[in-house]
C-alpha cells in the first residue's frame, strides 16, 4: 500500500465508535497538552499557522517516515479513478489497493505507532484551539456590533 495510506488509516485501524472513543480520550491522557511545546511556539491563529504545523509533518515524513526500502510504483500507469477507488476499498474495507509490497520493517511500525498517536494528539489539541479562537472571535464581533 502506499505509505501515505499506511500512515493515514493504521494507527486507529479500529471497528467500532466505542473504540474510537475511548482512543479520543486516552490519547490526551497519555499526552497531555503540557508536554507539545509545539502549541506555545506555533499558536493557533496566526497567519503562518497551517504552514507550521505542514511543514513539522513534512519534517517528519522527509526525515523518516518515507525512508524505508521501496520497490518501483505498481500502481504508477493506473487511471486515478481506479486508484482512488482501491485506496478507498483498502480504507473501508482492508482491501490492498496492491498485489505486492515491500514489508514494513517491525521497527518501522513500531516508530509509526510512537510518532502518530501524539500527532494526532496534538492535532486535536490544534482543532480544539482554532474552534475556541473561532468563537471568541464571534463573541467579540457580536459585540463590536451590538448584538
Amino acid at each position: 500500500m502506499p505509505l501515505h495510506i499506511f500512515w493515514d488509516s493504521n494507527v486507529l485501524r479500529i471497528a467500532s465508535l466505542q473504540e474510537v472513543d475511548k482512543a479520543a480520550r486516552d490519547f490526551p491522557k497519555r499526552h497531555p497538552r503540557s508536554s507539545f511545546p509545539e502549541l506555545e511556539e506555533h499558536p493557533a491563529g496566526r497567519p503562518d499557522f497551517f504552514r507550521d504545523w505542514a511543514r513539522e509533518s513534512h519534517q517528519i515524513a522527509a526525515d523518516w517516515a518515507y525512508d524505508v526500502q521501496t520497490v518501483s510504483d505498481p500502481n504508477k500507469d493506473q487511471d486515478a479513478d481506479r486508484l482512488v477507488k482501491a485506496m478507498v476499498n483498502f480504507i473501508l474495507n482492508g482491501v490492498s489497493p496492491v498485489e505486492e509490497a515491500p514489508e514494513v520493517p517491525a521497527e518501522y511500525w513500531k516508530k509509526l505507532k510512537r510518532t502518530t498517536e501524539p500527532r494526532i494528539t496534538l492535532a486535536g489539541y490544534r482543532i480544539a484551539d482554532l474552534v475556541i479562537a473561532a468563537a471568541d472571535n464571534i463573541e467579540s464581533q457580536r459585540a463590536f456590533i451590538g448584538r
